[in-house]
């Protein structure tokens, strides 16, 4: 009966740390996502700021090539803002509440998550982290609008405002499309609201 009882307590132990490594995993990848929309946003303001003091000399007008940059800086960050909480995130969320399940379930666990989650005051902290990449996009959003500015006022003064006015719609409506899907409520794990059996 006792080695019955330490086999179930070594089952329950290696899935206990199972959850822990899987856990690590998901961060360490999240954080290396985050990592690299931030290189990926340094990069851009780098190769802005080159493009304006620099002459090129080519067929292309500065300001065009810095809203190409501009532009392809801000969809990349999209993509991994849209890639960080819609993919590993909520893999977080779900394998973080089947550990609180199993911590609430078996009393001898230590309460790792459960502490962590009364520290986060029981929210989510996707919310945090949408703004993160929000503000990214906000920022190239506002210089990609003033660099084609600038070239529609040296050349073409009477579609500045058409043009000007369209690209910040579009751009937009691209952040309000991530931001939406983003920042929903992650889908709870049903275990985690479950009242493990005494």
């Amino acid at each position: 009966m006792q080695k019955d009882t330490e086999q179930g307590h070594d089952k329950i132990s290696l899935a206990y740390t199972e959850i822990g490594e899987m856990e690590r995993q998901l961060l360490g990848i999240q954080s290396r996502i985050r990592l690299v929309s931030s290189l990926w946003l340094w990069g851009a303001f780098a190769g802005m700021a080159y493009i304006l003091t620099e002459n090129l000399n080519i067929h292309i007008s500065n300001e065009l090539i810095f809203l190409g940059v501009n532009t392809t800086a801000l969809i990349g960050i999209c993509v991994l803002w849209a890639l960080d909480l819609l993919v590993y995130h909520r893999q977080l969320v779900w394998i973080m509440s089947e550990g609180r399940y199993m911590e609430d379930k078996y009393n001898w666990l230590p309460r790792i998550r459960k502490y962590r989650y009364n520290s986060l005051c029981h929210s989510d902290s996707s919310p945090r982290m949408v703004w993160y990449y929000f503000l990214q996009t906000l920022v190239l959003m506002l210089l990609g609008a003033g660099s084609l500015s600038t070239w529609l006022y040296k050349h073409q003064t009477e579609t500045l405002a058409g043009y000007t006015s369209l690209y910040v719609i579009i751009v937009s409506l691209l952040i309000l499309i991530v931001y939406i899907i983003t920042d929903d409520k992650v889908p709870v794990n049903p275990k985690s609201h479950r009242k493990p059996k005494p």
